[in-house]
């Protein structure tokens, strides 16, 4: 079970959006159109499903990667608009502001700042996706759902998704959370499709459309669990994003998701590609990179969500150097986020320069801003120990993480059973049976008492992956 950042592989990177083209009606029927090796192909999917859940939208570290509101480089003309979506420059300027205050984890800041949007624009979905947005992305960090590592393709995050149907998936929801990010969503799409309805061919009023199909779809897959439920919504967003782009073609907002898009369909294995094609799902790798490299270029206000992506992106092309350079960037403009130091840490780790990672674990543990994380810190820094095949040291930060102040209770218990497992790869197999029986003596978390049940049985041993991948 490596849990180490392991979107650096293709299918763990395909998680992140692939899944929001490849909808279940569409692999279906692209599946039935192949007349030899059908069935074949059709296991093999399904059992590919555990990895191909989640989309772009989620969060590669920190932020609402949907940026919503216009793109403000965009004046081309749209035809006779009868009610114009777009945002007013005050509106735009408190988005702009709330989205820093996003990236900074300052989500107090970034409320005021949404829920004046709302009052400025009560008719507009702007202000209800953006307050929806927020609570989904809060709840996120206080669950430590916006660690990269969860979302690797060998997570226990998918645990039973390859077996799961759309009437009975996903995990029970905390309930405040789940009514207070329906009800402003339902607002949202109330407004959206008024808009919509107003004037089909307003740039801005597709793209906000797509925009709560976007959010929907990123909540669906990392709060709830209910994967085809996200891949329905991504798909939906996608689409209103690209006829926003035949309307505005300098719509730099929409680049973000249709970019990804493109290089996640551009980046399918040779056998999910064919799948792909036949489902009318097309992409091109690099254009999708080009894609979002020009949004950085514009400096758009969605410019910081794409250079997060390109992070992902960069990691996944072996590009580190660029990478590196991306989050350079990102830490000095947003200094209060150690989600962006912890990134850089792992990064680090995975050139090969441990010495400068575990000093970069090592300030984030003495710094004050991180202590409401502290857990989170404790467990990324066991990885990289892990990864180094330190497994004394990386127990020892596995254990901190369980027994950190105000640990989170899941990542707390996945601690826990990482600690386990290494300790059976150092030999300690007292210390091993201790700490599975603990994890047992605990809720489930995705799969953890299953793990603990096989730990029990046997030692745990750790897959080697080849260099390659």
């Amino acid at each position: 079970m490596n849990r180490f950042w392991s979107y650096v592989e293709s299918t763990a990177f395909a998680v992140y959006y692939a899944a929001n083209f490849l909808n279940p009606t569409n692999v279906r029927n692209a599946v039935q159109t192949v007349s030899t090796g059908k069935n074949q192909l059709a296991r093999k999917l399904r059992r590919s499903q555990k990895s191909l859940p989640m989309m772009a939208l989620l969060l590669m570290l920190v932020l609402p990667i949907v940026g919503v509101g216009q793109a403000e480089t965009a004046n081309t003309p749209v035809a006779a608009p009868v009610v114009n979506a777009a945002l007013t420059p005050e509106v735009m300027a408190l988005r702009r502001a709330g989205t820093e205050a996003i990236f900074n984890l300052e989500y107090a800041t970034a409320k005021t700042k949404f829920e004046e949007m709302k009052k400025l624009m009560p008719q507009h979905p702007i202000g209800d996706i953006n307050l929806a947005m927020l609570i989904w992305l809060e709840h996120l960090n206080k669950s430590r759902r916006l660690q990269t590592s969860l979302y690797g393709g060998d997570s226990s995050f998918y645990a039973g998704a390859e077996n799961a149907k759309e009437d009975n998936e996903g995990d029970q929801v905390d309930a405040a959370v789940d009514r207070a990010f329906r009800d402003r969503m339902a607002q949202a799409k109330t407004k959206a499709m008024a808009l919509v309805a107003r004037n089909k061919n307003d740039a801005d009023a597709q793209y906000f459309l797509g925009a709560y199909y976007g959010v929907m779809a990123g909540y669906e897959a990392s709060v709830a669990r209910k994967f085809f439920g996200a891949m329905r919504n991504g798909s939906r967003s996608v689409d209103a994003h690209e006829k926003v782009m035949k309307l505005k073609p300098d719509y730099y907002d929409a680049y973000l998701s249709v970019g990804m898009y493109d290089y996640i369909a551009g980046s399918l294995p040779f056998m999910y590609k064919v799948i792909a094609t036949l489902a009318g799902v097309r992409g091109n790798k690099q254009r999708g990179i080009e894609r979002l490299e020009k949004i950085v270029a514009s400096e758009t206000v969605t410019a910081d969500d794409a250079r997060v992506l390109l992070v992902a992106i960069y990691k996944n092309e072996k590009r580190f150097d660029d990478a590196l350079a991306v989050l350079k960037h990102l830490n000095t403009k947003y200094p209060a986020s150690y989600l962006l130091k912890l990134e850089t840490a792992t990064l680090l780790v995975t050139m090969k320069r441990q010495q400068e990672a575990y000093a970069a674990f090592e300030t984030l543990l003495k710094d004050s801003t991180t202590a409401p994380a502290i857990d989170l810190v404790h467990y990324q820094y066991a990885e990289a120990l892990t990864a180094d095949k330190d497994y004394k040291k990386a127990a020892e930060q596995f254990l901190a993480a369980s027994k950190a102040k105000d640990a989170e209770a899941n990542l707390a218990t996945l601690a826990l059973l990482r600690a386990a497992q290494v300790n059976d790869q150092a030999g300690q197999r007292t210390e091993a049976v201790a700490q599975y029986k603990a994890v047992l003596a605990r809720p489930n978390v995705y799969d953890s008492r299953v793990q603990a049940e096989k730990g029990l049985k046997q030692p745990f041993v750790q897959k080697e992956k080849k260099e390659s991948e």
